[in-house]
């Protein structure tokens, strides 16, 4: 069992000297110390992803795309005639919510821009649907490194997300504001205004949830892997509670710190809408890296590397996802992402170096249904073959440029050695090391190291897993507290 209070006191880790016993206040600080510890993960996550340099260039490509994606977007209302008198409350509601104080003068460039798009050619058409595809492409392949994600969609999938995105999104935006606008109608007909004043008002609230619904929906839709719907929504909630600080903010900035006007003059608007865009990549990028962390932090994870797995990381986490497949597999089925995560304890970024590998070697492959499942018989291949396949051996061959030095044969001979000592020592099957425990097999205390002492990290691990579980409530009812 995990649960320190079941263990005798000689084996309990030591306190050290500063550091608070997990009794007393301390344990009422626990989940708040873990809350902030989270939240430098993310932040040593964001930096290790130089999400800096990527919200520069997303917000270049945005530059080019911003007219012809609204061109594109706007056309969809035109074919729509339930909703092309939506078109222009639309706009400006986007203008008016989410770009502060400059939103009507850049709304009327903007418009200016967009109706001489109705004289292109069809040359310049393909131009406008390629810039705005190449938003979409900047955006994906950002999210694609923030959670890790390998492999790629086929060119036909991640071309009908695009659309999707590009299409259904302004019909789902206006059609919100249309029953929105119909509630509130409905409202000041029947005489419910009078009774339910204090909630109309609150008129805040429609574009705080249009936001963070957009967000999880971006969250859940560009990554090429799949992403559990409550971190998605944890994350568009986060999203949405920094734009509407970022908003007040800028917009604060903007009103009583006009020095920007003294040095562009009438070009001010243009530094101010750039640097208004490169804070919102920054928001949106934060966002999606604490969404990509929150299955890691579940699984253990505490601290960034900086390089790749190590050999015995690899081999262990490995064994922990057959363990798990192998499992689920008596049961006929397979695991999706996010429930293989939980069942392994790593998170993505490990499955995805250790699910590469096994994906290659024939043990795992996905299903139909994009489900990971178990293909191979445990039963026939040992552990010194599953070392080999994920790259710890020492099958490699010596170059040939090398062989006719002295020291070379030398050690080759040392190798040979080495490969008839390791097949002799893990020459147990996968299956085997895999089976349940027996009745009567003392688990606690079956190893050599007979004075192992938890690790620092070990023991936080032990005593807080439980709280570690709930840091996603915790993340709600803090937005729930701010907004």
């Amino acid at each position: 069992m995990n649960d320190s209070r079941s263990k005798p006191p000689a084996a309990a880790p030591k306190a050290k000297p500063g550091k608070p016993t997990p009794a007393g206040p301390a344990v009422a600080t626990q989940p708040f110390m873990q809350f902030f510890r989270f939240l430098g993960y993310v932040y040593a996550r964001f930096t290790r992803d130089h999400c800096q340099q990527r919200a520069a260039s997303l917000t270049f490509t945005s530059l080019l795309a911003v007219v012809p994606m609204l061109a594109v977007s706007f056309a969809i209302f035109a074919a729509f005639p339930a909703y092309s008198r939506l078109k222009d409350k639309v706009q400006s509601f986007i203008f008016d919510n989410f770009v502060p104080q400059v939103g009507s003068t850049l709304q009327e460039h903007i418009s200016t821009f967009m109706q001489q798009t109705g004289e292109l050619t069809a040359v310049g058409i393909l131009f406008l649907i390629l810039t705005s595809v190449m938003l979409l492409m900047t955006i994906s392949d950002t999210l694609n490194t923030i959670w890790r994600a390998r492999g790629q969609r086929n060119i036909v999938s991640r071309m009908l997300v695009f659309w999707a995105v590009i299409t259904l999104a302004p019909l789902l935006f206006g059609a919100s504001l249309s029953i929105s606008g119909y509630l509130f109608a409905l409202a000041q007909e029947t005489g419910v205004e009078s009774y339910t004043g204090p909630l109309t008002r609150l008129t805040f609230v429609i574009p705080f949830l249009l936001q963070a619904l957009g967000f999880a929906a971006l969250f859940v839709i560009m990554p090429s892997v799949p992403v559990r719907r409550t971190d998605a929504a944890i994350g568009g909630l986060t999203a949405s509670l920094l734009f509407e600080l970022l908003k007040k903010g800028f917009a604060l900035y903007v009103t009583n710190f006009p020095t920007y006007q003294t040095i562009y003059g009438a070009l001010a608007t243009i530094p101010i809408f750039l640097m208004w865009m490169y804070l919102s990549w920054i928001v949106v990028l934060a966002s999606a890296e604490m969404t990509a962390a929150l299955p890691e932090w579940r699984g253990g994870t505490r601290r960034i590397r900086k390089t790749g797995l190590a050999p015995l990381d690899r081999l262990v986490y490995a064994l922990a996802v057959l363990s798990a497949l192998k499992q689920e597999q008596i049961s006929g089925g397979g695991m999706r992402l996010y429930r293989l995560l939980r069942a392994a304890g790593i998170g993505p970024d490990a499955m995805a170096d250790v699910a590469e590998r096994l994906e290659r070697h024939r043990y795992i492959a996905r299903g139909d249904k994009g489900e990971w499942l178990l293909i191979r018989d445990l039963g026939e291949v040992t552990l010194y073959d599953l070392f080999n396949h994920l790259g710890l051996g020492l099958e490699a061959g010596i170059p040939p440029r090398q062989l006719r030095k002295a020291w070379t044969h030398r050690f080759a001979k040392v190798r040979t050695n080495m490969t008839e000592a390791m097949q002799e020592r893990m020459g147990m099957t996968v299956a085997d090391l895999l089976r349940a425990a027996e009745p009567g097999e003392d688990i606690a205390n079956d190893t050599d190291e007979s004075n192992y002492e938890p690790s620092d990290e070990e023991n936080e691990r032990d005593q807080s897993s439980r709280r570690a579980r709930i840091l996603a409530l915790l993340g709600i009812g803090a937005l729930t507290a701010g907004s």
